[in-house]
């Protein structure tokens, strides 16, 4: 099932590689932010209307028709008439509304929204997924509603579970333009270790929360298992290692531990990392070799250890994902929640909507009501999900029907953190996300927003480079391999584009005070 949800896995790796994806809060702020925490409210949604329904003031006398744009979630959706009809079904009796989602395929998202608005198209809501759009460039095209009143009027109920924090990223010149959806803006890494490896020589798997702890396992794993490679190593991005770079680009971002901006090439953790893997390839502990797939490696057979993007401490989703049983552990890692992960999954009202006042009580309406919100992710009980356990509660668990017709990746439209346990996550992967999340920090600049105008050619070109950084650590000798790379980056000007950014970033200070 999860094959078929385009999109999901490509935003995992954007999350990661743009370090991201990711959402919680610096130590300092924690006890400030609104946590985004599955709710403890044991009641169902259905017994509470006063939470469901508009606010007093508002209007909703006249029935409306809206239009939401998002690119596809599932390609084909089988059931997607049937499940539109049981949303504005709820639609119709709590805000009086009916909307009709126009999905428009990957490839042309981009140029069809642009081509929407500037043609002054009435449509009401459109989603920005991965960063595709680009916040920035919807506020500056004029593209994005300005929020703020809606949001005090019509949006209490977002307001209660977005974390403080992460309005900065969706605000410009002191207003905001979109709604953040909470999700996994940083992500639980952790070790996975086939069991029957674990079994068959008592490894104290649990106690191992970092590389260092790793690394006399999988010198004892290589001897006792020579037909065997112990870790399948990384792939391009080298992904699993802390999150503390803030990109603004593949190339360039803010790196939190020692505040200053430079290039990838420049920041320490990725340094370490890939000398870490440099010496682990010449000791055999992973291939040496780059590896595009991993999970996919790791099924021939010739694998012991693997990283993981989730966490899940019952090993269900982590064994089915490897095909294997397995068995896991978190690394303790300094993770930093970062604009760009922040803004992985944003809804947007448009300035060409007629009824901006009821797009946003139908986003209001998603997080005010968990049974609304899930039956919009996972479709039409019976046909596309059955309950599991819990059914009349406020969260349920529930199991999705072998043949995925009608899938809506949850961040899309509204809180992770509201989404029912299921087969798609379990309590269990969420409750670790959540906690991964929970001890992050914000970067600083979350709130901040690169012009790459001034310096677009010089990106380009740095960017351009982004490639060679994977096989690094397969070269003879590391450290001259990344002083020719870096020759390579201020050659191509990068100078000229930390300029810039210090230029826009003290600009931007000054306005967001």
């Amino acid at each position: 099932m999860r094959k078929r949800l385009v999109g999901l896995r490509i935003s995992v790796l954007l999350i990661l590689v743009l370090s991201i994806v990711l959402a919680g809060c610096a130590n300092t702020n924690k006890k400030e932010a609104a946590s985004p925490a599955v709710s403890d409210d044991k009641t169902s949604s259905s017994s509470t209307p006063a939470e469901n329904t508009p606010p007093p003031s508002a209007d909703i006398s006249e029935f409306v028709e809206l239009i939401w744009y998002m690119p596809p979630p599932l390609d084909p959706r089988p059931n997607e008439a049937n499940v539109m009809k049981a949303v504005n079904e709820v639609l119709k009796e709590k805000i009086n509304a009916h909307v009709t989602i126009k999905f428009v395929d990957w490839a042309t998202y981009v140029q069809k929204i642009k081509v929407a608005a500037s043609a002054g198209e009435e449509f009401d809501l459109f989603s920005d997924l991965l960063g595709t759009l680009g916040f920035s460039q919807n506020v500056s095209s004029g593209i994005a509603m300005e929020l703020d009143d809606l949001i005090n009027k019509y949006g209490q109920d977002i307001v209660k579970k977005v974390p403080n924090q992460a309005w900065q990223a969706v605000t410009s010149q002191g207003k905001k333009y979109g709604i953040a959806n909470p999700s996994a803006w940083v992500n639980s890494f952790n070790i996975a270790m086939r069991k029957d490896i674990a079994d068959k020589y008592a490894i104290d798997y649990a106690s191992i929360h970092s590389y260092k702890d790793l690394e006399p396992v999988l010198e004892s794993l290589k001897n006792k298992e020579p037909d065997m490679i112990p870790f399948v190593g990384y792939g391009p991005g080298y992904a699993a290692f802390q999150q503390t770079f803030d990109k603004i680009s593949p190339m360039i971002g803010y790196d939190v531990v020692d505040g200053k901006w430079k290039s990838q090439l420049e920041e320490q953790t990725w340094i370490d990392l890939v000398k870490m893997m440099h010496d682990w390839a010449q000791k055999g502990y992973i291939p040496k070799k780059v590896i595009t797939d991993a999970n996919a490696e790791f099924k021939t057979g010739r694998y012991a250890v693997a990283s993981y993007h989730i966490y899940d401490p019952s090993f269900v989703k982590t064994s089915t994902d490897f095909g294997v049983p397995m068995v896991a552990t978190p690394l303790d890692f300094h993770n930093v929640v970062t604009g760009s992960s922040i803004r992985t999954a944003v809804s947007y009202v448009s300035t060409t909507s007629k009824h901006p006042e009821r797009a946003m009580m139908l986003l209001n309406l998603i997080y005010s009501d968990k049974e609304f919100f899930n039956k919009f992710a996972y479709g039409v009980e019976g046909e596309d999900w059955n309950y599991v356990s819990g059914k009349g509660t406020d969260n349920p668990i529930i199991k999705t029907s072998e043949k995925t017709n009608w899938a809506m990746w949850h961040p899309w439209i509204g809180s992770l953190w509201d989404q029912w346990p299921s087969n798609w996550n379990s309590k269990e992967v969420l409750d670790g996300l959540k906690a991964t999340i929970d001890k992050a920090e914000y970067s600083p600049y979350a709130g901040f927003t690169f012009d790459s105008t001034p310096v677009k050619k010089e990106m380009a070109q740095i960017d351009a480079i982004f490639p060679e950084l994977t096989p690094v650590f397969l070269a003879g000798d590391v450290d001259a391999s990344i002083a020719k790379l870096k020759e390579k980056v201020d050659k191509a000007g990068l100078s000229e584009v930390l300029k810039e950014i210090q230029k826009q970033v003290d600009a931007w200070k000054a306005t967001n005070s």
